[in-house]
């Protein structure tokens, strides 16, 4: 087998796949950490992306008051 027919991909990609990624051991206390701050970045995601959506909405009823 010569060196560039290995499989450093990931399974079913073959060669042309990413690595394998292997995450690092964790604590508790470190996973717990992780999952936390993940939940405060989706939830501000979620109110700019609630902002946004109420942006349109006032920009839309905005725009469709001076047609009349």
């Amino acid at each position: 087998m010569r060196g560039d027919d290995r499989n450093d991909g990931s399974s079913g990609q073959g060669r042309w796949g990413p690595p394998d990624y292997h995450w690092p051991k964790l604590s508790d206390g470190d996973f717990e950490l992780l999952r936390r701050r993940q939940r405060d970045r989706a939830r501000i995601t979620a109110w700019l992306l609630g902002a946004f959506v109420v942006l349109l909405f006032f920009i839309t009823i905005a725009k469709t008051s001076t047609n009349w």
